[in-house]
């Protein structure tokens, strides 16, 4: 989209370029009429004066706008060589008017310029000014003829004032051809930093959620392997004291000495499953509370966010508990997800500020950067889904620019309904 503007951009600038070398050229056949009228009073012969003029000068415009359009270095230089033949044929016949000649050569100086590249571009002014006023010259020195028996000689003040207008005209249009070259290549370079930062904010985002899959995956590993070795254990215990008691009840308790034995047997098998199964059961609350939930989760995002864009994070959890919940745990997650996907990508920030307070019977979340903001805020699929799982809960999203720059995001989400299914409690 953006090299497609910017070759849109590009196109209007030539055209413009274009546009101008038609005005010169109108302009110059417009000073031929108002000179030399309609009679041709400048002229021994009207009817030969004016046929040799608009001839050549229909030639020379044809040859001027063909060069505009020429593309092929062969083509160039046969429309050079056919323009400069009919621009000296009409410098012979208007050597005793400056002007008209002033706008034929600024004239075929722009559309030169079309084709030539930079660095190259100001070595040419100079160059075809010069050669220019030698043309200027060349009539007395072929001598008189029947069109204009007139011919004068060009004085140093018009010699000085044709060649600093060549000159003024030419830099001027290579100041303007790279301006805009400059421009292309700004919006070129700012496209595939754009492409880039979008590229980056994906695989970021990919981290993030391989981080917390994996995360999620190992601890689910971990309580089915426990919970396997409780079922062996468990198992295994019951089954010894299930077949001592058995054998107990196959003796009929005749046997005091044995009975002991069996019961002190079953104690004892008892006993250490109990202790087995404490230790399976303790190993499966470690796994479980160091699990990234609540505020670790979300510093685990900024761990890792930063080392993949290089943007500074720095994150205010006043009054936060560790953990509201999985269902809140899991919003506030998105929250921050979202918002610095959307600090990096549209607002292009090196730098994000995420304050997190319980203020009342709510849970605010504010995410402030300090990127280019927003001339326009519209809600694209994450901001929509984000007002989608919070209005669900009751609680409010508002996008806004910042009072001191960048972009904020505050998130406001009330506690009660977390509370009434007793997935947050204090004290």
């Amino acid at each position: 989209m953006e090299n497609e503007q910017a070759f849109t951009i590009h196109l209007s600038f030539r055209q413009a370029l274009v546009l101008c070398i038609l005005a010169l050229l109108l302009l110059a056949s417009i000073l031929f009429w108002v000179t030399y009228g309609w009679e041709g009073t400048e002229s021994s012969r009207p009817f030969e004066f004016y046929r040799t003029f608009f001839f050549f000068f229909a030639f020379y415009s044809l040859c001027i706008l063909l060069l505009t359009r020429c593309q092929t270095l062969l083509g160039i230089l046969l429309l050079c060589f056919l323009a400069l033949t009919s621009l000296l044929v009409l410098d012979y016949s208007l050597n005793d008017f400056l002007t008209i000649r002033l706008c034929l050569y600024l004239a075929l100086q722009a559309g030169l310029l079309l084709h030539i590249q930079w660095p190259y571009q100001m070595l040419f002014p100079p160059t075809f000014s010069l050669l220019s006023l030698l043309m200027l010259f060349m009539p007395p020195i072929l001598g008189a003829n029947d069109l204009n028996p007139a011919l004068r000689g060009v004085q140093a003040e018009e010699a000085l004032a044709f060649l600093a207008f060549l000159l003024l005209c030419g830099y001027m249009q290579v100041a303007l051809t790279r301006f805009q070259a400059l421009g292309d290549k700004a919006k070129a370079q700012i496209a595939v930093l754009d492409t880039t930062i979008t590229k980056l904010t994906v695989f970021s985002q990919s981290l993030q959620s391989y981080a917390r899959t994996a995360e999620l995956e190992a601890a689910k590993k971990e309580r089915y392997r426990i919970s396997r070795e409780i079922h062996d254990i468990s198992g295994y215990m019951f089954t010894n004291i299930i077949a001592m008691m058995d054998a107990l009840v196959a003796t009929g308790c005749r046997n005091s000495e044995k009975t002991t034995e069996l019961c002190s047997a079953a104690r004892s098998q008892a006993q250490e499953g109990l202790l087995e199964t404490r230790r399976a059961l303790h190993l499966l609350r470690k796994s479980d509370a160091e699990r990234e939930v609540g505020m670790r989760a979300i510093h685990k995002i900024k761990k890792i966010f930063e080392g993949t864009t290089g943007v500074k994070v720095e994150i205010e959890a006043g009054n936060l508990p560790s953990s509201f919940g999985d269902e809140l745990d899991l919003i506030l997650y998105r929250i921050v997800q979202e918002g610095l996907t959307n600090a990096l990508r549209h607002g292009h920030a090196n730098r994000v500020r995420m304050l997190f307070w319980i203020i009342g019977e709510s849970v605010q979340v504010i995410i402030l950067d300090n990127g280019s903001g927003a001339k326009k805020i519209i809600k694209g699929i994450g901001l929509a889904g984000m007002e989608e799982r919070i209005s669900r809960l009751g609680g409010t999203v508002r996008a806004e620019n910042a009072p001191e720059g960048g972009f904020q995001l505050t998130v406001t989400i009330p506690l009660q309904k977390e509370q009434s299914n007793d997935s947050y409690s204090v004290g």
